[in-house]
């Protein structure tokens, strides 16, 4: 599909794993899933992970076309219990985490971010992969502009220390597995996502 790089680029997502996940200060136990937000009316969502309780398990990537204007894309993790989903937490990915600087093309980045719940409290890790897609040129066999780096590792733009997250990116060797997955969320047919949370501080 081609797409105009004046209008918006392509991102592969990778939903990997989660850490510390816990509502009402209780450890999940299961059924914990991510929602993968780049607007109101744009989400896609993971399958529900049964095995891992707190430290849940996905590895799934989504290929997303991402609007020149967005800042920001939002990560929601949330639980389904018999009572209905409840919101483990959240955290706002920035496009420039991941946009820019000096690094090859379709480069890697592998970023954890801190969720932070409802009241704003610091409540367990996300980790992700992203990768901007380089548009193809001519026919299959021709490479777009851009350079090779074997064994690059950078740190993201916007790590610090203290922060409440820590990012980091690599590109030697290291491959995540995972499988396509384009399960958009109800809320495109039904109603926008719950409202974002301004939790980037």
């Amino acid at each position: 599909m081609e797409i105009s790089s004046s209008s918006s680029r392509r991102i592969e997502i990778t939903v990997l794993s989660g850490e510390d996940l816990r509502i009402d200060r209780r450890s999940v136990k299961k059924n914990a899933f991510v929602i993968v937000q780049t607007d109101a009316f744009n989400c896609w969502k993971t399958s529900i992970d049964e095995l891992g309780g707190s430290h849940p398990s996905w590895n799934e990537k989504f290929s997303i076309d991402l609007p020149m204007n967005v800042r920001f894309v939002t990560l929601q993790v949330q639980c389904k219990t018999s009572s209905g989903n409840r919101s483990i937490g959240s955290a706002n990915v920035p496009v420039s985490d991941f946009v820019g600087g000096y690094v090859p093309d379709n480069y890697l980045h592998f970023l954890s971010y801190r969720l932070r719940d409802p009241k704003g409290d610091k409540n367990g890790i996300i980790n992700v992969s992203v990768r901007v897609k380089t548009p193809e040129y001519g026919t299959r066999s021709s490479k777009p502009p851009g350079f090779n780096v074997q064994g690059y590792a950078a740190c993201s733009s916007q790590s610090a220390v203290g922060q409440g997250y820590a990012s980091y990116s690599s590109s030697a060797g290291f491959r995540v597995p995972g499988r396509w997955s384009r399960e958009r969320c109800s809320c495109l047919v039904r109603k926008p996502c719950i409202n974002l949370l301004a939790l980037w501080t």
